[in-house]
Formats: structure tokens, sequence, C-alpha cells
């Protein structure tokens, strides 16, 4: 007799309110006999199961034993549930957590009457190699909680690849990207380490023992976070406004008679911004800052003298 297995029995009838010791014997992969032993424990146990014979009989419950009510509001079981599901397009190659997953949100389906597949999650980019994104994930999570150093190699900003040993603390998710927070034993300091810039992950066995220094208190404070946020004016054609949105939260966006559309948005003062707006093209004028406009204009030389060179 497993606890979650009792749970469950107690929010079936409280969700269906009568149910056959058949039905539920079926439903449970057990004897009519078992049913009946669990029905004797969660009685003994103060809960007001009983049997009802005859016609339209079956196992039920007090209409005043009210746990699903007086524990959580309808919004905040549907809100639970709907965290459960998203989580399984997490789990990875965990057979053990993806089940661990489904078993939940039967649990809790039981007690919501609302819709719950109004969300739908998946971090995993459409390209084919999604799978091993859920993979990396599933590794990360489970070196977490089993307290385990884990071992990769990390490709940094200007592009060396260097092998690392990090004590794991917690997943991240931040702007369109997953990172690693954890203590790098290479660096000897909180670390932020982007999951696509992974590779060869291995978790050891040696046990994760240090702890999180400062992580709740100052949780992005790795240099992927660290730059400061500029505003950048621009004027962008209409055929490619869709992706700057897709990249920046534009503040403003003002369409102009001459087919230009006039935008306004915050970015990290970083490299790689430079190289972003300048994916763009021809389709993308920057206004401000100069040392924006200035950057890209450079960078575009370099891109023209390359070529003319071949």
């Amino acid at each position: 007799m497993q606890i979650d297995q009792l749970f469950e029995f107690v929010y079936i009838l409280i969700d269906k309110k009568r149910v056959t010791a058949k039905k539920m014997s079926e439903h449970f992969g057990v004897s009519i006999r078992t049913i009946y032993r669990w029905m004797e424990a969660l009685s003994v146990s103060g809960i007001p199961i009983y049997s009802l014979k005859g016609r339209g009989g079956g196992i039920a419950i007090s209409d005043t034993y009210t746990l699903d009510k007086t524990l959580l509001s309808e919004e905040e079981r549907l809100a639970i549930l709907s965290s459960v599901k998203a989580l399984n397009n997490l789990s990875g190659n965990s057979a053990s957590l993806t089940n661990a997953n489904i078993k939940a949100a039967e649990k809790l389906s039981h007690l919501v009457q609302s819709d719950s597949d109004w969300l739908e999650v998946n971090f995993a980019p459409w390209s084919p190699e999604g799978s091993e994104v859920r993979n990396l994930f599933g590794i990360l999570r489970d070196s977490i909680l089993k307290k385990r150093q884990i071992s990769f190699d990390y490709f940094t900003g200007d592009g060396r690849s260097e092998r690392r040993i990090v004590h794991p603390w917690k997943l991240v998710f931040r702007g369109q990207s997953w990172y690693l927070s954890g203590w790098c034993t290479t660096r000897k300091a909180e670390r932020f380490f982007k999951l696509t810039r992974i590779r060869n992950l291995v978790t050891t066995s040696k046990n994760a023992n240090l702890t999180r220094k400062a992580a709740e208190s100052e949780p992005l404070n790795a240099p992927e976070f660290s730059a400061p946020l500029i505003q950048i004016k621009a004027k962008i054609t209409q055929e490619k406004i869709s992706y700057l949105m897709d990249s920046f939260i534009c503040s403003e966006i003002k369409p102009q008679k001459n087919g230009y559309i006039n935008v306004t948005f915050t970015a990290p003062d970083s490299p790689w911004l430079c190289e972003i707006l300048l994916s763009f093209g021809p389709q993308i004028k920057i206004i401000s800052p100069a040392q924006v406009k200035n950057k890209i204009a450079e960078m575009a030389k370099k891109v023209s003298d390359l070529y003319n060179s071949i």
C-alpha cells in the first residue's frame, strides 16, 4: 500500500462522489479485497469513507469532507496542474521523472474542473537537435537534485573551449536561453553557463558540497547578465519589424509613409548586440546611440573588405 495511491484514492472519491469497488480495482490494478482494505485503513485514519449496497451503490466519501476546497482553490489547483504538465517537456531522458509527472498530473486532474490544456511549454529549438537540449536539461537536473559535481567542455565568449568542474545549483531561464548556475572550481567563483555552449557533460561521483553563496540575493551576477542596458533608436523596413520584435522588446513602433518603421528598444550593451543588428543588413539603420551606429558601420566595412579581397 503506497501513500500516493491512498491520496489518489481519496481524490477520485472527492471528484466522482461515488465509485464502485470494481472500477477502483481496475484503476489501481489490485484486487477488490485490497480496495476494501484501503477503505478500512483510510476510515481508521479519520477520512469519512463508506460503502453503499444495492443498485447504484459503491464507495463514497462524506459530502462534508472538503479536502480539495480547504487546501487549494480552483485557480491554485489549475496553476499546479498546468505547471506539472509543462515540466514534462523538460524531463529529458529521465523515465522516472516523466512517469512521476504523468502520475501527478493524473491525480491533480481529478481536482480540476477547468480546462488544463490551455498551456503548452516547450523550450527546445525547432531544429532536430531539440532532443539533445532536453537530455542535457535532464542530466543537469538530476545532478543538482543528487548533489553531484559535473564536468564539461565550455565554449567561452571568445570561442575558447575549457574543461570545467562545477558544483551545480540551479537551472535558470533568462531572456531566450537556459543557463546553469553553480560554483566553478576552475574560476573559484559562482558562474552562469549557457546550456547551448556545454559539450561532453559528465556527472561525477564526487559530492557537490559547496553552498550557493548569495545565489538568492544576487542570482544574475554572471558576465552574461551584467552588461548595462542602452536605449536604441532605429529605422527598419516593414518586412523585418517582426524579426526585430522576436529579439528585442520594442517600446515604440511608429510606421512612416516612406515604408520604414521608427522603433525604440532596449538591449544589453554587449559585443553580440552589434552582431545581431548587423544580421539585418541594409534593412535597418541605427539612429542612436552613436557608438552602436559607428560600430556596425565598422563591422560592415570589414565584411565588405573581406569579400572584395577574395
